[in-house]
């Protein structure tokens, strides 16, 4: 019987995606310390010559897991682009989402294999920006314009506010689970959300007449 049209690329894409999954596991656990292209390999199940086959590179593959990511993270992004009632209200749920993401979603593991990965390499660094930072800023720069166009919020920086936003929780939970900083200062993390969203609020509302 002839293979069905289309079969050999499903199942291409679908061994990829066994073999990111197990990546994926193996960069996470930052326990084990940096891996090799080797290690990869090993924790992939397969041979260099496979994974070769499949990604190219070992930058290859890491960009790879980025862009899967990428496409995981499209109904995250698409709730976080989209304002949710009145400026206080959709601000508290923005934090509440990327909160969710981090703690929950196991987002604030791939931010960390991002930046161990990306920091100072010249195409894995831009690959992470690309596929996850910058989404995630654009995201909210989306819900905050939303919001400005409601004159709800000051105008003319929703770039730096969306920076704003995102930063003080990301770092936050940084310092708190991958860098393993709740045995060094811990940190009540929703507490700290709840301040941080109020504190947002007050500085960007839009004043009222």
């Amino acid at each position: 019987m002839p293979r069905a049209s289309g079969t050999p690329n499903r199942a291409t894409a679908e061994k990829r995606a066994e073999l990111l999954a197990r990546i994926r596991a193996r960069l996470q656990d930052r326990s084990a310390g940096p891996a090799s292209w080797r290690e990869l390999a090993a924790a992939a199940g397969v041979s260099l010559s496979s994974l070769t086959h499949h990604f190219g590179r070992r930058d290859d593959v890491i960009r790879a897991l980025m862009e899967d990511e990428r496409r995981h993270g499209e109904q995250p992004l698409s709730t976080m682009a989209q304002p949710a009632g009145d400026f206080a209200t959709s601000i508290r749920e923005a934090v509440r989402h990327l909160a969710g993401g981090l703690l929950h979603a196991g987002l604030d593991r791939v931010i960390a294999t991002g930046l161990a990965e990306g920091l100072g390499h010249p195409t894995v660094g831009p690959a992470f920006v690309t596929s996850l930072l910058e989404p995630t800023i654009q995201a909210a720069e989306a819900r905050l314009e939303a919001h400005v166009a409601r004159g709800e919020m000051r105008g003319g920086a929703t770039r730096l506010a969306a920076i704003e936003l995102i930063a003080p929780l990301l770092v936050a939970v940084l310092h708190q689970r991958p860098l393993g900083g709740a045995d060094v200062r811990p940190l009540d993390l929703g507490a700290f959300g709840e301040a941080h969203a109020e504190s947002f609020i007050r500085s960007w509302a839009a004043a009222t007449r």
